[in-house]
């Protein structure tokens, strides 16, 4: 008897062991684009696109994709026109030589800048080609934009590159083949929020507000990590103070770091690109670049302080300004293979080296209903008006997860309304396959003449997240806006889905 038992736990203990993950690829691409509406009665408005696409999501079809872009304005006399939303689509491949076909459209919310984008809805159907030279690519097609209830609309052609490459998400356990650790390796992702002060802002920058001199900004950054002295970088912002309520920008650029003090400190610099408006900010067309340096304090296990200082201006407009940076970052090492064939679709590894990296994408819509009061200008709420909302879940544990988030109206009379959140939130369960959740979230918020007074506001939400299957769930929450200061004090209802990621990464 005692032989069996100790055979028992020897068998168990040699399953647990061998634990093996399974992992699938997915396939995925960065676009940037340009196209050209033009206008009757002013300055044609030149748009630039940043998105990511994912692809292989719907099974056994690695053609379709879905992704999150922006469209925002750069040049015309309309900065701050900066749009948000999702984007799927079709993209066969024609050729052997690497040509494709990308047939998709974009839907999405926004506006600013004072432009007749009516509620904020803008549509963007397109046909385009994409020859491949390898992970580049290079775009050329026909597109039109257009804000159904605004009076921006054409027909453009529209020119851009692409950079494609893979993801790699824990699934079910399936029949994929083993890799070894030695066809392993990780590829880093930090992610910080961030804090920003633009100060010495040079005349005309905010010509409404000739006072103004400083600025406060909260924001969120995602960096690529390229190789260990390179990176790629997205930097989203948005103005909590100094009376620019509703100026936001998106950033999209590289650095470069040097070890000082090996594993302690960092000297890095970077370059950075973007459209950025609202808030009654000149920033020409929108086009805006942005100069910094700075040290990165290592923290340890992955932590991160990074504090930079710079420059902001925007070279066909008068915005001008100096800027000191200041973030908390986290870097995950996340499992990507050395070499894989083009022909393999998923594979299974030992489980010892890695842990699971649990989080989600949220995207739903969102319906305000004001209180009775009455906007900057003085004119009365509507009773209701629909946004379009993103959100990414971190999870800590099952019960607690820190999320990012951002909210743009597409439908009512403020086009030009949108947020961006960060908070927690905490989930528990109630029945199968049923989760309360309590969520708190703060940020900075404006436009579309909502009185928020210098933008920054809470949020507090609970509601239910039913599982719908192994990735997707369904949520409906309700909740309420708080600014710090001005009357936008509505209640908020929300439904929507959310797809759970689960990436590997080293521990």
């Amino acid at each position: 008897m005692r032989k069996y038992i100790l055979f028992t736990i020897l068998l168990v203990a040699l399953k647990i062991n061998a634990q093996e993950y399974s992992v699938q690829v997915f396939p995925n691409r960065y676009r940037l684009s340009w196209e050209t509406v033009s206008m009757d009665t002013e300055a044609d408005l030149g748009f630039v696109g940043i998105g990511f696409d994912l692809f292989n999501l719907v099974k056994n079809n690695n053609t379709i994709y879905v992704g999150i872009n922006s469209y925002s304005a750069v040049t015309g006399i309309r900065p701050g026109l900066i749009t948000l939303g999702m984007s799927a689509g079709w993209s066969p491949r024609l050729t052997k030589s690497g040509l494709y076909l990308d047939l998709g459209a974009f839907v999405g919310g926004g506006g600013g800048g004072g432009a007749a984008d009516g509620g904020g809805l803008i549509v963007r159907p397109h046909l385009d080609l994409e020859q491949r030279f390898g992970n580049l690519g290079i775009r050329f097609g026909v597109s039109r934009i257009d804000f159904p209830t605004g009076e921006i609309t054409g027909n453009q052609v529209n020119v851009g590159i692409s950079y494609t490459g893979n993801d790699y998400f824990k699934v079910q356990p399936s029949s994929f083949k083993n890799i070894s650790s030695e066809q392993l390796d990780t590829s880093p992702l930090r992610v910080a929020i961030v804090g920003t002060q633009y100060f010495n802002l040079k005349e005309g920058s905010v010509p409404s507000k000739p006072n103004v001199s400083n600025v406060g900004l909260v924001g969120f950054q995602i960096e690529r990590i390229i190789n260990p002295y390179f990176y790629g970088m997205l930097k989203l912002n948005g103005a909590y103070s100094g009376g620019t309520d509703g100026y936001m920008s998106i950033f999209v650029g590289a650095g470069g770091k040097l070890p000082v003090i090996r594993n302690y400190v960092n000297l890095e610099s970077r370059l950075l690109f973007g459209p950025t408006g609202g808030g009654g900010v000149e920033s020409g067309g929108g086009a805006t670049a942005q100069a910094e340096v700075g040290l990165t304090f290592l923290l340890g296990k992955g932590y991160d302080l990074k504090v930079m200082t710079g420059k902001t201006w925007s070279p066909w407009g008068p915005f001008d300004t100096n800027h000191v940076e200041v973030g908390v970052g986290k870097s995950f090492d996340r499992l990507f293979p050395k070499k894989l064939d083009k022909e393999v679709k998923g594979f299974n590894i030992d489980s010892k080296e890695f842990l699971v990296n649990h989080m989600a994408f949220s995207v739903y819509n969102r319906t305000y209903f004001p209180p009775d009061a009455t906007t900057k200008s003085g004119t009365p709420y509507l009773s209701s008006f629909n946004s379009l909302a993103f959100e990414i879940q971190k999870y800590i544990g099952e019960r607690f997860s820190i999320n990012g988030g951002t909210v743009w109206a597409y439908q009512g009379e403020y086009g030009a309304y949108a947020e961006g959140l960060l908070g927690v939130t905490y989930y528990q369960p109630i029945f199968n396959k049923t989760k309360l959740s309590i969520k708190a979230m703060f940020g900075a918020a404006g436009g579309g003449d909502i009185d928020l007074g210098g933008g920054l506001l809470f949020q507090y939400a609970l509601g239910l997240e039913r599982n719908l299957s192994e990735k997707w769930d369904f949520l409906l929450h309700v909740g309420k806006v708080q600014p710090l200061e001005g009357n936008f004090t509505p209640i908020s209802v929300d439904f929507g889905l959310k797809f759970h990621i689960n990436q590997l990464i080293k521990k």
